[in-house]
């Protein structure tokens, strides 16, 4: 019940705040998600256009499933708490949970927070990324993993 409880904030909070993030800030479209998902499926300006258009209404329509409207404020102050109550649940611990080796929870956590403290990503708005990592053992498990799994 507990894993379900926090499992949620990644599902609901974290995953809001992202699609927000990525998809409904003009900036961070522009130079994250019309590179890598729209540039690359076509040089048709017809196609693009429609995929784009595409990507951000079911972006919206995703927040909307649990929203009466989009509430800008509101996500960034539901994936603030989400982090500083994972943060707490963390700890001083390496693994969430105090287990030995990642999970899926880990797995989880991890696919967001790695992604949003890449500097590879060019953010423009760096707001989830500059919330993140004001929760340092967060930004440090994100960190090992990439350093234990990720690296040659």
């Amino acid at each position: 019940m507990r894993y379900e409880a926090y499992m949620s904030l990644i599902d609901h909070a974290i995953r809001q705040a992202w699609l927000h993030h990525l998809y409904l800030d003009h900036g961070n479209f522009e130079s994250v998600a019309g590179p890598l998902y729209i540039a690359t499926a076509s040089s048709n300006i017809f196609v693009r256009s429609t995929l784009s258009h595409q990507l951000r209404t079911a972006a919206s329509e995703e927040i909307l499933k649990t929203n009466t409207f989009i509430d800008r404020e509101g996500i960034y102050l539901a994936v603030d708490r989400a982090f500083r109550s994972l943060s707490t649940l963390l700890g001083e611990d390496d693994y969430f949970f105090g287990k030995n080796k990642p999970g899926l929870f880990d797995a989880s956590f991890f696919a967001y927070g790695h992604l949003l403290l890449s500097e590879k990503m060019r953010w423009q708005s760096t707001r989830l990324s500059e919330n993140l990592k004001q929760y340092d053992n967060l930004a440090q498990f994100c960190e090992r993993i990439a350093t234990k799994y990720f690296t040659n």
